[in-house]
């Protein structure tokens, strides 16, 4: 099972609804479908890397990739629904982020869904019936990733606090001159670690 390719583009197509690119791994040209928005990114590049799904035929072997591996994987989940194809799946990837599809699932958006291509009301239904219950590992992806973001800026915050405190202290201020100033700047924690970042020591004393 191909899983994973990182290699050099060496040619791009489009059939009828479906476009792709041709790439070159070790001497081996594989044809791989992407979402349009994914082709359009390869015009400025030579190489690059996709996370693959492949399928089995009886007439070939089929190639699906994404940039995202949280891409594919909800790609995986859609066409393991009943009577849905790799295109559907390509068009709704193709419509909406992945947290964005996951959201409209799960709030059963009949709506929002059918409006990307090939989705009718009963392929809609059928979607939020099988799916709406399985896909929180996609929820918690994106909530571990925005909590370690916020743990990160949260971190760098604190050191241009203790960077205040001795810059402050190294000129004379006394303690209780230094608290003062530090809660006027954390009082304003959302709009400083910007400002912060782009003074120097001297400007920050």
């Amino acid at each position: 099972m191909i899983s994973w390719l990182k290699g050099k583009i060496i040619h791009t197509w489009k059939i009828t609804s479906k476009q792709g690119v041709v790439l070159d791994v070790g001497g081996v040209g594989y044809e791989i479908q992407l979402l349009p928005k994914h082709l359009a990114k390869t015009e400025d590049t030579t190489e690059i890397e996709l996370w693959i799904h492949q399928i089995h035929r009886e007439d070939g072997t089929l190639l699906y990739g994404f940039i995202e591996v949280d891409q594919r994987d909800l790609f995986r989940e859609i066409i393991s629904v009943n009577g849905i194809g790799p295109q559907i799946g390509i068009a709704l990837l193709e419509d909406f982020e992945v947290s964005q599809l996951v959201k409209t699932i799960e709030e059963n958006d009949l709506i929002l869904l059918t409006k990307s291509q090939g989705i009718g009301k009963r392929i809609a239904e059928r979607l939020i019936v099988e799916l709406r219950n399985k896909l929180h590992r996609f929820i918690d992806n994106n909530k571990t990733n925005h909590d370690n973001k916020k743990g990160k800026e949260s971190n760098q915050f604190s050191k241009y606090i203790e960077e205040i405190y001795l810059i402050l202290n190294s000129l004379g201020y006394l303690d209780n001159e230094i608290k003062d100033s530090i809660k006027i700047v954390i009082t304003n924690e959302k709009e400083n670690p910007l400002l912060l970042n782009s003074l120097s020591a001297e400007d920050k004393a």
